[in-house]
């Protein structure tokens, strides 16, 4: 249900997009008819209203987007979380802590070879 909902709000915002963009250029028509010449005001501030509605609902649209994705991997998790038997779910004993940064793990590491002919590149 909520996955028809965010389809219709995108649907929404396509539709004020839309009635937006004709607003905009019949402001636009308007203003340029009344004056005399072209003036370039109108036309600049037209297409700056139409760079941020273009902005606008680029930004609502990936927002749904996003949100219609998120709903989806929920409802996956959702379903996977229910198939798994029981046994699988439940933690298992984790052995002892031998990473590489304990004091056994640094002084088993190997120590590198200097290779001979290699030094600074540049000396101040």
């Amino acid at each position: 249900m909520r996955g028809d909902v965010m389809q219709w709000v995108g649907r929404l915002v396509a539709a004020v997009f839309g009635l937006g963009v004709l607003a905009l250029l019949a402001a636009v028509v308007l203003l340029i008819r009344q004056a005399e010449g072209v003036p370039p005001w109108p036309i600049l501030l037209g297409l700056v209203g139409l760079v941020a509605l273009i902005l606008l609902a680029g930004a609502c649209l990936a927002l749904i987007s996003i949100a219609v994705s998120a709903r989806r991997g929920v409802d996956a998790l959702q379903r996977l979380g229910g198939t798994l038997p029981v046994a699988a779910v439940e933690p298992e004993a984790a052995p002892p802590m031998q990473g590489p940064f304990t004091p056994t793990g640094l002084a088993a590491a190997p120590v590198r070879a200097v290779r001979p002919g290699r030094g600074l590149v540049a000396k101040r």
